[in-house]
C-alpha cells in the first residue's frame, strides 16, 4: 500500500526551505567573496614578489658586488666612497650604502666619511643568503635621530628606500606578513605592524583559515619565504558599500525564489491528485452510514456506505471531488476495495454483518470487468452476499454487455444491485432491461423539486411508474422534508433516504439509531 507523505504545513516547508537555501546561499557567498578576496589576494602577492626581487637584484648588483671588490677592515677612503656612490645611483630600492667596521658605520654614498661611526644596531634576522637585516638602524644622514630598515652583506649596509610607503597594501581591508625562511624554518616576519596572524602553521601554498576576523591565505610558492595575506572581513563590508548591496540584494532574490520554490512544492506535494494518490487508507478515506428507511414499517431497512475523504490537512472535500479524482487516476478498483474493506470490518467489529443491508456504490467498469466480485470473494464470506446491494453510479458505460454480465454474476450470488442517481446518467429504458437489476433510487436533484407542481413532479412520476413496469424497488434519495416524504410516499415508493431521516453517520452512531422523525 503507498503510504501518504508526512504533511507539512505551508510555512513549515517553507522553513525546510528557508533552511536549504541558507545552506546553499553562505556557501555560495562564500564562494563570489573568496574569488573576489582570491584576485586582490594575487594582485598583492605580485607586489610583494616584485620588491622582493628589486630588493635582492639591488643587493646582488650593489652590495654583494662590492663586497666581492673590497674586503673587510679597509679604512674609508675617497676611492671606496666614490664607489659606493656609484653604487647607489644605479640602485632602485636601495640608498645610503654604507661601510661597516668593528661593528661601526665608519662612511655612507651621500655623507662621506663620518667624524663619529654610528653603532650598527643587532640584526632582527638572517636571511638564507646570509643577508643581515635591521629594522630599527639609525640613518647617519639625520645623525642618528631618524631609524630604517637595512640590509647588510659582508662589510657593505644599505638602507631600504621607501620600503614601508610601497608594501603597504592599496587597500584598507587587506594586510599582509611575510615569513622568511631558513632551512624550511621560520626565522623572520614583516608586514602590516596590526597584522599578525598566529604561528607556526602548516607551510603549504593554498592553506585558507579564519582567525581574529581575518580569513587568511598562505601563499609559499618561493622556497625562502611565505607570505599570509589577511582579509579583514569587517573592515571589508564596512568600506565596500557596493558589495553589501549586491550581497543584500542577492539574498534577497536567492530567498525569494526558494520561498516561491517552496510555495509551488507544497502545492504540487499536496494536490488532491496527488493525496488521492497515495490516500486510499484508512486514514484519509472514512465511511459514514446515512440509513434507509422502509416506509411501510417506517423502520431503518439498512444503510448506504457514503466516502468522505479528508485531506492531508484535515479539511474534508466533497465526494463528487475526490471521486473524479479518483477516476482520472485509474484507481476506482482501489477505491472500491478499501471501502468494500472498511463497512466489512465497521459492520463485523459491532456487530452489525447480516443484521442490515449495506448499499456500496461502484464504479460500471469494476463490474463489467468483474474486480469487485474478486474484491468481495477475498474479504467477505459467501453467505453475507446476500446483505449487500451494489450502486451502480449512472457513468459512462463502455461496454453493455460486459457491464450486464457482471451485473448477472453478481446477482447469482445472492448480491442486489441498484442503479445510483437514476435520472443524471444512462436513463433509458433499453438499459434498465438489459441490465436486470433490484432498484432504482431517485436523485436527489428531482426529488428537491416535487415539493410543488412543476416539471420535477411529473419526471418523478414517470420514473416510478418506470421502475414499477420493471417490477423494481424504489428508494427516494435527499428527502429533507416532510413535504418531499409525503409526496414520494403519494407515489408508492418503497424506501426513503435523506437528512430528514438522518445525515451520514459512524457505524457506532448506525448501531444505535433509531428513527426520531416521523
Amino acid at each position: 500500500m503507498r503510504k501518504t507523505p508526512i504533511y507539512l504545513k505551508k510555512y513549515q516547508l517553507l522553513i525546510v526551505m528557508w533552511v536549504l537555501a541558507s545552506f546553499l546561499f553562505f556557501p555560495l557567498v562564500f564562494i563570489v567573496l573568496d574569488n573576489g578576496w582570491g584576485n586582490h589576494k594575487h594582485t598583492l602577492i605580485e607586489q610583494l614578489d616584485s620588491l622582493s626581487d628589486g630588493f635582492n637584484h639591488d643587493i646582488e648588483i650593489s652590495l654583494v658586488a662590492l663586497n666581492s671588490m673590497y674586503p673587510k677592515g679597509l679604512d674609508c677612503n675617497e676611492k671606496l666612497i666614490h664607489q659606493m656612490k656609484k653604487f647607489d645611483y644605479h640602485a632602485k630600492f636601495l640608498t645610503t650604502i654604507g661601510y661597516v667596521r668593528d661593528g661601526n658605520i665608519t662612511c655612507t654614498s651621500d655623507s662621506g666619511k663620518l667624524q663619529t661611526p654610528m653603532k650598527v644596531e643587532p640584526a632582527s634576522w638572517v636571511t638564507a643568503d646570509d643577508v643581515t637585516v635591521t629594522l630599527q638602524q639609525p640613518i647617519p644622514l639625520f645623525d642618528g635621530e631618524e631609524k630604517g630598515i637595512t640590509v647588510q652583506a659582508g662589510p657593505f649596509i644599505a638602507f631600504l628606500d621607501y620600503q614601508q610607503a610601497q608594501s603597504r597594501p592599496a587597500i584598507p581591508w587587506l594586510k599582509y606578513r611575510t615569513f622568511g625562511l631558513v632551512d624550511g624554518k621560520i626565522t623572520y616576519n614583516y608586514g602590516t605592524i596590526e597584522y599578525k596572524p598566529e604561528h607556526p602553521f602548516e607551510l603549504v601554498t593554498g592553506k585558507r583559515w579564519f582567525e581574529d576576523g581575518y580569513w587568511n591565505y598562505l601563499d609559499c610558492t618561493r622556497p625562502s619565504e611565505c607570505k599570509v595575506i589577511g582579509v579583514n572581513v569587517l573592515s571589508y563590508f564596512k568600506t565596500e558599500p557596493a558589495a553589501v548591496i549586491f550581497l543584500s540584494s542577492f539574498f534577497v532574490i536567492f530567498f525569494w525564489l526558494f520561498t516561491q520554490l517552496g510555495l509551488r512544492l507544497h502545492q504540487s506535494m499536496y494536490s488532491l491528485s496527488r493525496q488521492v494518490f497515495y490516500g486510499i487508507n484508512g486514514k484519509q478515506l472514512q465511511v459514514r452510514y446515512q440509513p434507509i428507511i422502509d416506509l411501510d414499517t417506517q423502520q431503518m431497512a439498512g444503510a448506504e456506505a457514503l466516502c468522505r475523504w479528508k485531506t492531508i490537512n484535515g479539511r474534508y472535500i466533497s465526494t463528487c471531488q475526490f471521486v473524479q479524482q479518483v477516476e482520472k487516476n485509474n484507481q476506482t478498483i482501489e477505491l472500491t476495495e478499501a471501502v468494500i474493506k472498511t463497512v466489512i470490518k465497521d459492520l463485523t467489529e459491532n456487530g452489525l454483518l447480516g443484521r442490515y443491508r449495506i448499499s456500496i456504490n461502484a464504479f460500471p467498469d469494476d463490474i463489467a470487468s468483474g474486480r469487485i466480485l474478486q474484491v468481495f470473494k477475498q474479504h467477505l464470506s459467501l453467505c453475507h452476499f446476500s446483505t449487500f446491494t451494489i450502486e451502480l453510479t449512472e457513468q459512462k458505460i463502455n461496454d453493455l454487455p460486459a457491464l450486464s454480465e457482471g451485473v448477472r454474476q453478481l446477482r447469482t450470488l445472492g448480491f442486489k444491485v441498484a442503479i445510483d442517481d437514476f435520472g443524471t446518467g444512462f436513463s433509458n429504458f433499453d438499459g434498465l432491461r438489459e441490465l436486470k437489476i433490484d432498484a432504482l433510487k431517485i436523485d436527489k436533484s428531482f426529488i428537491w423539486q416535487a415539493e410543488q407542481e412543476s416539471l420535477g413532479q411529473k419526471l418523478v412520476e414517470h420514473i416510478v411508474s418506470i421502475a414499477k413496469v420493471l417490477k423494481l424497488a424504489i428508494v427516494a434519495e435527499g428527502v429533507e422534508t416532510s413535504e418531499q416524504l409525503n409526496f414520494v410516499s403519494s407515489l408508492g415508493v418503497d424506501y426513503s433516504q435523506g437528512f430528514y431521516h438522518s445525515r451520514p453517520v459512524d457505524i457506532k452512531a448506525l448501531a444505535k439509531w433509531s428513527p426520531t422523525k416521523q
